[in-house]
Order: C-alpha cells, then structure tokens, then sequence
C-alpha cells in the first residue's frame, strides 16, 4: 500500500487505516473464537466444556488444536471476553517442580508455557492475591479464575480448559 514517494504523514495514515481495516475484519470472528494481538499472526483461543485434568486438557488440546493456551500479557485477557464462564478453566502454564524454589518473575522461576516449555519472554503474570502458594508441595498446573486471575492447583483436579490454535514452527515453538 505504500508509495515510495507519498510524505510519511500520509503513510501513517495508511498504516493506521489498514491496521483498523484488520482488527474489524478479524472482529468479525469473535462469535467463533477469541483473538490474540499479542501474536502476529494473530493466536486463536478457544473454550473447551469439557472436564479433565490438566494433563489430559493438554493433550486434547495437542491433538485438536495446537497446545492449551498460553498469555503474554493483560492484552491478551482482555481479548478474552467470550459467550462462556471460563472460571477455573486450566491453560499452559505449568511449574517444574524439580525447578520451584519461588514465585514466578525471580532469577529461580519455575513456571512453563506447555507450548514452548520455556518460562514467560515478556515477564507477564496475573497471579491471583496469595498465589502460587505451591500448597502442600503439590499445586504445579494452573487455571484461570474470575477477572483473569490465575491460581495454582493439583493437576489431576477436573476443569474446563482453553486451547489456542497457533503456527508450530522449529519444534514446539510457535507464533
């Protein structure tokens, strides 16, 4: 869309016009999923009213879509605003417990995304008040909870689950 010769006002606007003409394309979706913008393109969440455990959502995620899903930042929460009560819904998050020694955000973070294995690259986490309080050594998957709260749990506890489609690359990277 840009011309090499247009002033960089006018390119501005064209940038800023394409990228409105993207989000009320991509707005247009949200009846059948929940988008991402942290991630280009875009991720694709996705409810699943089903009762599992953590490792079983995992792997029900693995095979229909692409991994439980994963956050990046308050962005990414407040994209989803679904048709459905995601309380106490599991999703990627997992801790290590080989690794535990504090909370996430520390030197020792333990935390993992399912999707990459890796701890958060952008340091985003919305622990609920008191948590992870890694109870009785044996809280090590997490869900959401009301207002997009995480809380740590056991893994083998039943709970409806978020998946997030996204492109596989190198692995179990993805983006």
């Amino acid at each position: 869309m840009f011309i090499e010769n247009v002033p960089n006002v006018w390119k501005l606007i064209c940038l800023i016009y394409d990228l409105l003409m993207f989000y009320l394309l991509m707005g247009s979706l949200q009846d059948l999923c929940c988008i991402s913008g942290s991630q280009f393109p875009l991720r694709q969440y996705h409810y699943v009213n089903m009762a599992l455990s953590w490792s079983e959502a995992q792997l029900y995620c693995r095979e229909k879509y692409t991994d439980l899903a994963t956050f990046d930042s308050l962005d990414d929460l407040n994209r989803l605003k679904a048709d459905f009560s995601y309380s106490w819904a599991w999703f990627g998050l997992h801790d290590d417990p080989a690794a535990w020694e504090t909370s996430m955000g520390n030197k020792s973070n333990s935390w993992r995304w399912s999707a990459t294995g890796q701890t958060s690259t952008t340091g985003y986490q919305s622990w609920d008040r008191a948590n992870p309080d890694y109870l009785d050594a044996k809280e090590t998957c997490v869900t959401i909870i009301g207002e997009g709260l995480w809380n740590d749990l056991t893994c083998n506890a039943s709970h409806t689950f978020l998946c997030f489609n996204g492109k596989k690359t190198f692995g179990r990277k993805f983006f």
